[in-house]
Protein backbone atom coordinates (compact mmCIF):
# COMPACT_ATOMS: atom_id res chain seq x y z
CA UNK A 1 0.00 0.00 0.00
CA UNK A 2 1.96 3.06 -1.21
CA UNK A 3 1.97 6.10 1.08
CA UNK A 4 1.81 9.71 -0.08
CA UNK A 5 2.21 12.96 1.88
CA UNK A 6 0.97 15.96 -0.07
CA UNK A 7 0.80 19.68 0.72
CA UNK A 8 -1.79 22.05 -0.73
CA UNK A 9 -4.38 19.29 -1.09
CA UNK A 10 -7.65 21.20 -0.99
CA UNK A 11 -7.60 22.98 -4.35
CA UNK A 12 -5.99 23.21 -7.76
CA UNK A 13 -3.29 20.68 -8.55
CA UNK A 14 -3.36 19.26 -5.04
CA UNK A 15 -7.03 18.40 -5.33
CA UNK A 16 -6.39 16.70 -8.66
CA UNK A 17 -3.57 14.67 -7.09
CA UNK A 18 -6.05 13.45 -4.47
CA UNK A 19 -8.65 12.65 -7.12
CA UNK A 20 -6.28 10.48 -9.12
CA UNK A 21 -4.64 8.85 -6.09
CA UNK A 22 -8.05 7.77 -4.78
CA UNK A 23 -9.36 6.60 -8.14
CA UNK A 24 -10.63 3.11 -9.00
CA UNK A 25 -8.20 0.24 -8.37
CA UNK A 26 -5.99 2.39 -6.13
CA UNK A 27 -5.00 1.41 -2.62
CA UNK A 28 -2.97 4.35 -1.39
CA UNK A 29 -2.52 5.82 2.06
CA UNK A 30 -2.64 9.61 1.68
CA UNK A 31 -1.73 12.32 4.15
CA UNK A 32 -3.51 15.32 2.66
CA UNK A 33 -1.99 18.51 4.02
CA UNK A 34 -4.16 21.64 3.98
CA UNK A 35 -3.30 25.14 5.11
CA UNK A 36 -6.09 25.17 7.69
CA UNK A 37 -8.55 22.49 8.71
CA UNK A 38 -11.05 25.26 9.47
CA UNK A 39 -10.95 26.54 5.89
CA UNK A 40 -13.15 25.52 2.96
CA UNK A 41 -12.52 21.80 2.49
CA UNK A 42 -15.84 21.01 0.86
CA UNK A 43 -14.38 19.96 -2.50
CA UNK A 44 -11.73 17.79 -0.86
CA UNK A 45 -14.19 16.12 1.50
CA UNK A 46 -16.69 15.52 -1.31
CA UNK A 47 -14.00 13.95 -3.46
CA UNK A 48 -12.88 11.65 -0.65
CA UNK A 49 -16.47 10.67 0.13
CA UNK A 50 -17.14 9.84 -3.53
CA UNK A 51 -14.00 7.70 -3.70
CA UNK A 52 -15.09 5.77 -0.57
CA UNK A 53 -11.45 5.69 0.51
CA UNK A 54 -10.79 5.22 4.20
CA UNK A 55 -7.05 5.84 3.79
CA UNK A 56 -7.07 9.62 3.30
CA UNK A 57 -6.08 11.63 6.36
CA UNK A 58 -6.75 15.39 6.19
CA UNK A 59 -4.10 17.12 8.28
CA UNK A 60 -3.28 20.77 8.84
CA UNK A 61 -0.04 21.79 7.13
CA UNK A 62 0.63 25.49 6.65
CA UNK A 63 3.90 25.60 4.75
CA UNK A 64 4.56 29.15 6.01
CA UNK A 65 4.51 27.97 9.64
CA UNK A 66 7.28 25.84 11.15
CA UNK A 67 5.07 24.68 14.07
CA UNK A 68 2.40 23.59 11.59
CA UNK A 69 4.97 21.68 9.52
CA UNK A 70 6.30 20.00 12.66
CA UNK A 71 2.79 19.02 13.74
CA UNK A 72 2.03 17.60 10.29
CA UNK A 73 5.22 15.54 10.34
CA UNK A 74 4.44 14.21 13.81
CA UNK A 75 0.97 13.11 12.74
CA UNK A 76 2.33 11.40 9.63
CA UNK A 77 4.92 9.67 11.82
CA UNK A 78 2.22 8.44 14.19
CA UNK A 79 0.38 6.79 11.31
CA UNK A 80 3.50 5.30 9.71
CA UNK A 81 5.10 4.11 12.94
CA UNK A 82 8.66 4.89 14.13
CA UNK A 83 10.41 3.12 11.26
CA UNK A 84 7.75 3.25 8.55
CA UNK A 85 8.68 4.44 5.09
CA UNK A 86 6.96 7.31 3.33
CA UNK A 87 6.95 6.32 -0.33
CA UNK A 88 6.20 9.74 -1.83
CA UNK A 89 6.49 13.26 -0.44
CA UNK A 90 4.89 15.74 -2.82
CA UNK A 91 5.77 19.34 -1.95
CA UNK A 92 2.95 20.81 -3.98
CA UNK A 93 1.91 23.93 -2.04
CA UNK A 94 3.21 27.26 -3.28
CA UNK A 95 2.32 30.88 -4.00
CA UNK A 96 2.63 33.35 -6.85
CA UNK A 97 1.14 36.36 -5.11
CA UNK A 98 2.77 39.25 -7.04
CA UNK A 99 2.91 38.05 -10.63
CA UNK A 100 3.24 41.60 -11.93
CA UNK A 101 6.57 42.33 -10.22
CA UNK A 102 9.65 42.53 -12.41
CA UNK A 103 13.25 42.45 -11.20
CA UNK A 104 13.36 46.26 -10.87
CA UNK A 105 10.38 46.38 -8.51
CA UNK A 106 10.73 43.46 -6.10
CA UNK A 107 9.11 44.06 -2.73
CA UNK A 108 11.37 42.87 0.11
CA UNK A 109 8.44 41.49 2.09
CA UNK A 110 7.04 39.83 -1.03
CA UNK A 111 10.32 38.06 -1.76
CA UNK A 112 10.65 36.94 1.85
CA UNK A 113 7.11 35.51 1.78
CA UNK A 114 7.76 33.59 -1.45
CA UNK A 115 11.03 32.17 -0.12
CA UNK A 116 9.33 31.15 3.12
CA UNK A 117 6.46 29.30 1.43
CA UNK A 118 8.10 28.05 -1.78
CA UNK A 119 11.56 27.14 -0.45
CA UNK A 120 11.80 26.99 3.33
CA UNK A 121 8.53 25.06 3.66
CA UNK A 122 9.68 22.17 1.44
CA UNK A 123 13.12 22.25 3.07
CA UNK A 124 11.81 21.94 6.60
CA UNK A 125 9.20 19.33 5.73
CA UNK A 126 11.88 17.04 4.33
CA UNK A 127 13.91 17.69 7.48
CA UNK A 128 11.01 16.87 9.80
CA UNK A 129 10.03 13.74 7.85
CA UNK A 130 13.64 12.58 7.46
CA UNK A 131 13.22 9.34 9.51
CA UNK A 132 10.57 8.20 7.03
CA UNK A 133 12.42 9.20 3.84
CA UNK A 134 14.29 5.97 3.29
CA UNK A 135 15.76 4.01 0.39
CA UNK A 136 13.01 3.76 -2.19
CA UNK A 137 11.35 7.04 -1.16
CA UNK A 138 10.70 9.77 -3.74
CA UNK A 139 10.54 13.49 -2.93
CA UNK A 140 8.98 15.76 -5.53
CA UNK A 141 9.29 19.54 -5.28
CA UNK A 142 6.73 21.33 -7.44
CA UNK A 143 8.64 23.93 -9.41
CA UNK A 144 7.95 25.85 -12.62
CA UNK A 145 9.52 26.37 -15.99
CA UNK A 146 9.91 29.96 -14.81
CA UNK A 147 12.48 28.65 -12.33
CA UNK A 148 14.78 27.50 -15.12
CA UNK A 149 17.62 29.99 -15.58
CA UNK A 150 18.38 28.58 -19.03
CA UNK A 151 14.78 29.05 -20.20
CA UNK A 152 14.48 32.51 -18.69
CA UNK A 153 17.57 33.71 -20.58
CA UNK A 154 15.62 33.41 -23.82
CA UNK A 155 12.29 34.73 -22.52
CA UNK A 156 11.10 38.14 -23.74
CA UNK A 157 9.55 39.65 -21.75
CA UNK A 158 10.44 37.80 -18.56
CA UNK A 159 7.62 36.96 -16.17
CA UNK A 160 6.85 36.80 -12.46
CA UNK A 161 10.30 37.78 -11.16
CA UNK A 162 9.61 37.20 -7.46
CA UNK A 163 7.98 33.83 -8.03
CA UNK A 164 10.66 32.79 -10.54
CA UNK A 165 13.47 33.58 -8.11
CA UNK A 166 11.82 31.45 -5.42
CA UNK A 167 11.38 28.54 -7.82
CA UNK A 168 15.01 28.78 -8.97
CA UNK A 169 15.95 28.56 -5.28
CA UNK A 170 13.67 25.53 -4.91
CA UNK A 171 15.51 23.88 -7.78
CA UNK A 172 18.82 24.42 -6.00
CA UNK A 173 17.27 23.02 -2.82
CA UNK A 174 16.33 19.90 -4.80
CA UNK A 175 19.95 19.33 -5.81
CA UNK A 176 21.13 19.74 -2.21
CA UNK A 177 18.44 17.43 -0.83
CA UNK A 178 19.37 14.78 -3.38
CA UNK A 179 22.90 14.74 -1.98
CA UNK A 180 22.03 15.16 1.70
CA UNK A 181 19.40 12.41 1.80
CA UNK A 182 21.96 9.98 0.46
CA UNK A 183 21.92 6.90 -1.72
CA UNK A 184 18.73 5.00 -2.34
CA UNK A 185 16.39 7.99 -2.32
CA UNK A 186 15.21 10.11 -5.24
CA UNK A 187 14.60 13.86 -5.11
CA UNK A 188 13.30 15.62 -8.21
CA UNK A 189 11.55 18.84 -9.13
CA UNK A 190 8.71 18.99 -11.66
CA UNK A 191 7.10 21.66 -13.79
CA UNK A 192 3.33 20.98 -14.02
CA UNK A 193 2.91 23.17 -17.09
CA UNK A 194 0.53 26.13 -17.41
CA UNK A 195 -2.53 24.56 -15.85
CA UNK A 196 -6.11 25.80 -15.62
CA UNK A 197 -6.16 26.53 -11.89
CA UNK A 198 -6.61 29.68 -9.82
CA UNK A 199 -2.83 30.13 -9.74
CA UNK A 200 -2.55 29.40 -13.47
CA UNK A 201 -4.85 32.31 -14.22
CA UNK A 202 -6.02 33.61 -17.56
CA UNK A 203 -4.43 32.03 -20.62
CA UNK A 204 -3.70 28.62 -19.13
CA UNK A 205 -4.44 25.82 -21.57
CA UNK A 206 -3.56 22.56 -19.79
CA UNK A 207 -6.21 20.58 -17.93
CA UNK A 208 -5.31 19.52 -14.38
CA UNK A 209 -6.14 15.90 -15.21
CA UNK A 210 -3.48 15.79 -17.94
CA UNK A 211 -0.83 17.55 -15.87
CA UNK A 212 -1.24 15.40 -12.76
CA UNK A 213 -1.67 12.22 -14.76
CA UNK A 214 1.65 12.87 -16.46
CA UNK A 215 3.39 13.69 -13.20
CA UNK A 216 2.15 10.54 -11.48
CA UNK A 217 3.28 8.47 -14.44
CA UNK A 218 6.76 10.01 -14.20
CA UNK A 219 6.87 9.61 -10.41
CA UNK A 220 6.13 5.92 -10.86
CA UNK A 221 9.19 5.51 -13.07
CA UNK A 222 11.92 7.47 -11.27
CA UNK A 223 14.38 6.03 -8.78
CA UNK A 224 17.79 6.75 -7.27
CA UNK A 225 19.44 7.01 -10.68
CA UNK A 226 17.16 9.94 -11.56
CA UNK A 227 17.74 11.92 -8.38
CA UNK A 228 18.58 15.63 -8.75
CA UNK A 229 16.64 15.90 -12.00
CA UNK A 230 14.21 18.54 -13.31
CA UNK A 231 11.22 17.23 -15.30
CA UNK A 232 8.13 18.55 -17.02
CA UNK A 233 4.81 16.82 -16.36
CA UNK A 234 5.46 14.79 -19.52
CA UNK A 235 8.64 13.27 -18.11
CA UNK A 236 10.90 15.36 -20.33
CA UNK A 237 14.07 16.70 -18.72
CA UNK A 238 14.29 20.48 -18.31
CA UNK A 239 17.56 22.48 -18.41
CA UNK A 240 18.44 24.06 -15.07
Amino acid sequence: MPSYALTGSNRGLGLEFIRQLTGPSTNNTIFAGVRSTSGDLSDLKALIAASKSSQVHILECDTASLPSLQSFAKQVSTHLGPSGRLDFLLNNAGINAVADQDSLHIGPDDLAEHITVNVLGPAKLVEYLRPHIQPGSVVMNMTSGLGSVESTKGMKPTKCATYSISKAALNMLTAHQAYDLGEGTCVICMDPGWVKTRMGGEGAMLEPEESIGGMLKTLGKVGPKETASFYTYTGKLVPW
